[in-house]
């Protein structure tokens, strides 16, 4: 097995190293805008350094406003040999808030990336001269994004990590060709396109909006390129499965694709699977794993043995806070697999702080290496990042604000905490309900949906869903559609949805990940309440 990172101590040597053994590898590689090898991108980022070193000092936040570019990794690496902070962030308003609460010295674009080029001003460092390497900020499903401190350390570590758990899956894997479309200032995106520099890889980037106008693309150029790692969420292999037939594809070059950044569906995996096996798909290719910004990116995932486990669990049990294993009939979810390498994940009740009992749902509080240093000009850090257990000892832990449970050694995940409902004595996580009313009738099959408490104890639920015909229905199609999804929910989670609100597609809001944003969700149909109902 060959050793990637020998000597090295944090990212900036990554590039030096692949520039020095690797000059002429293909190293990133854009739709329209060509391609770059790893001598080319060291050299435009030698002299992005260069530019920056004229105006700033190391520490400087610098923002990096870019679009689907070849040239993101050289302003990136650029950002880094200058000791500068990277602050990866989108095009637009959300990019300018983000800026504006880094308190960033300069904002660094394509046509910066050029002037610096044509300025020919180079540096040439041998390692990072500041300890902090970016802020990620987060998409903000739950409150307002933060920006996440992720020093070089965390970032080795964090890849590290990474090598560990694709090594796990595809051990045969030499020479790495990853391909996205996830965009590079999401946290998983953004650890796929480091990683392949750890591996001295090849990166193929497609657009997001290309991936979603056109979800075959993404398979297309796997096939094309002879792709061996992607990732997406859960939501877009639903998609693939709905709009692009196998018999296009040829998919057997892929070693792992990740199955990320929001809840794994079962039905999903068996069905993409299915789907996509006349072209050459297997099922131990797919990788469901959990990760979040607050640890670089990836805690758990790591599998050994064959293809992604599925347990089904009892659903009254599970409702209740336990799981109980229920062959046949139980619920099933997905294994996020087993932690990494010197990542402690413990499963702790979010009021006692006491550890909670195997089976037992809590939250998830993880203690590592690759944990961030805390919120960048956030109060609630040393709450979150330095949480300690009662009756335990004195080590600090992050507490993910996300809920699961172990079972034989691995993770499973349940949902946010803050999220989760209470009605009819159970306790609930939105996005199941929301799945099975996806599921409930062929005309919002594919929609967006969205459940959230309701009345004035919000001891009620109300549905948000998003429908691709005209509004209003008819009288009898309403009652038909509401009649489908309230027996759907009933059946499967014995509960009663109180009042449906029909939307027409894009109404309701989502995070820059694809995530509904559930405050104003609920501020969506207090909304709607008090006008005329959207029917």
């Amino acid at each position: 097995m060959m050793n990637y990172f020998g000597e090295l101590t944090d990212v900036v040597q990554l590039l030096r190293r692949n520039a020095d053994e690797y000059p002429d590898r293909p190293a990133i590689r854009v739709s329209g805008q060509g391609m770059l090898t790893w001598s080319e991108v060291d050299v435009r980022a030698r002299m992005v350094g260069g530019l920056l070193g004229r105006t700033i000092v190391p520490g400087d936040r610098v923002v990096l406003s870019f679009d689907t570019d070849v040239d993101f990794l050289s302003a990136l690496f650029g950002c880094w040999y200058a000791g500068a902070v990277a602050v990866p962030v989108p095009p637009g308003r959300a990019g300018e808030r983000a800026a504006h609460h880094a308190g960033a010295s300069m904002v660094l674009t394509t046509e910066d990336v050029g002037i610096a080029v044509a300025n020919k001003l180079a540096v040439t460092p041998d390692r990072a001269n500041h300890h902090l390497a970016l802020i990620q900020y987060t998409s903000g499903s739950t409150g307002a994004p933060k920006g996440v401190q992720v020093t070089h350390r965390n970032y080795m570590q964090n890849l590290r990590m990474l090598d560990e758990f694709y090594r796990s899956i595809a051990p045969h894997v030499t020479d790495l060709h990853m391909v996205c479309w996830l965009p590079h200032f999401h946290d998983m995106g953004f650890a796929l396109l480091m990683y392949t520099v750890l591996r001295a890889g090849t990166a193929t980037l497609i657009s997001p909006m290309s991936f979603l106008k056109d979800p075959s693309v993404w398979l297309r150029t796997i096939g094309e390129v002879g792709g061996n790692l992607s990732a997406a969420p859960n939501f877009a292999f639903d998609l693939c499965i709905r709009r692009v037939p196998a018999e296009i594809l040829n998919l057997t070059s892929m070693g792992v694709i990740l199955n990320a950044a929001e809840p794994v569906r079962p039905d999903t995996v068996e069905r993409f699977a299915e789907h996509f096996e006349p072209a050459g798909f297997r099922a131990e290719m797919m990788a469901p794993c959990y990760g979040l910004a607050e640890a670089t990116v990836f805690a758990s995932g790591v599998r050994y043995d064959g293809r992604p486990r599925m347990v089904r669990f009892h659903r009254g049990a599970l409702q209740t806070g336990f799981a109980v294993e229920e062959a046949g009939t139980g619920r099933p979810l997905v294994s996020c697999g087993r932690p990494a390498d010197g990542l402690v994940a413990r499963i702790v009740n979010p009021s006692t702080r006491v550890e909670c009992g195997p089976g037992e749902l809590g939250e998830i509080w993880l203690h590592g290496p690759n944990l961030a240093e805390g919120y960048w000009r956030d109060d609630t850090s040393p709450a979150v990042f330095a949480a300690q257990m009662s009756g335990f000892d004195d080590t600090p832990y992050l507490r993910t604000g996300d809920r699961g449970f172990h079972w034989r050694g691995e993770l499973f995940v349940t949902g946010r905490l803050a999220d989760l409902i209470e009605a009819d004595g159970w306790l609930l996580q939105p996005e199941d309900i929301e799945h099975t009313v996806e599921r409930s009738t062929q005309l919002l099959h594919g929609r967006r949906c969205a459940i959230v408490p309701y009345g004035p104890k919000s001891d009620r639920l109300a549905l948000l869903a998003e429908v691709r015909v005209p509004l209003p229905l008819d009288g009898q199609q309403r009652a038909e559609l509401e009649s489908a999804i309230r027996e759907a929910v009933t059946i499967e989670h014995d509960i009663t949805i109180a009042e449906i609100r029909l939307v027409p597609t894009g109404t309701i809001p989502v995070t820059t990940s694809g995530k509904v944003q559930r405050v104003k969700a609920r501020d969506l149909v207090a909304a709607i309440d008090t006008e005329e109902p959207v029917r």
